[in-house]
């Protein structure tokens, strides 16, 4: 117990066996706060208030364009631009029983539901059904004959609903 009031008593600065650490790689907070305010060295260079306040007005303004680039029909671009390339996706995994007839009906019946998406006659909120099929469809990375006819058949519903 002596050993530890005698340890606790060399930290005390009013103690005369007191010495001061040596200097530190690092300033302690309270060697900041007690030093006078013409030494204090900022904590950050002064450009970082700047670089964050522009990165934010930037981050802000992307997301304004982005609502602006959606609500005037910059949904129904990016859904064209999707079923563009899920087109040449399915073109590739339709198997060898699925009849030229069918690849035909299907790419006709998906070029007339990517003009519609595209003019934004054919609601969004209409295509999760086929998307869902879509996904079902090529999750083996083959589409059968039977799957075609069924995405054709859906395609079709969709395209005629919308007229």
């Amino acid at each position: 117990m002596a050993d530890m009031i005698h340890f606790w008593s060399t930290l005390d600065e009013t103690n005369p066996g007191f010495s001061p650490p040596t200097s530190l790689p690092f300033r302690r907070p309270a060697d900041y706060y007690s030093s006078p305010p013409g030494e204090k060295r900022p904590l950050f260079p002064h450009w970082v208030p700047f670089g964050c306040g522009a990165a934010a007005i930037a981050l802000l303004l992307i997301v304004f364009l982005g609502g602006v680039f959606v609500a005037h029909g910059g949904m129904g671009q990016l859904f064209d631009m999707m079923f563009g390339s899920m087109q040449g996706e399915i073109d590739h995994m339709f198997t060898k029983d699925v009849t030229p007839a069918q690849k035909q009906a299907f790419d006709s019946e998906m070029k007339t539901m990517r003009g519609a998406v595209r003019e934004n006659r054919l609601p969004v909120d209409r295509l999760q059904p086929l998307l869902r099929d879509f996904r079902d469809a090529v999750s083996d990375e083959h589409v059968t004959p039977a799957e075609a006819q069924k995405l054709t058949n859906e395609m079709h519903a969709l395209n005629t609903s919308h007229r």
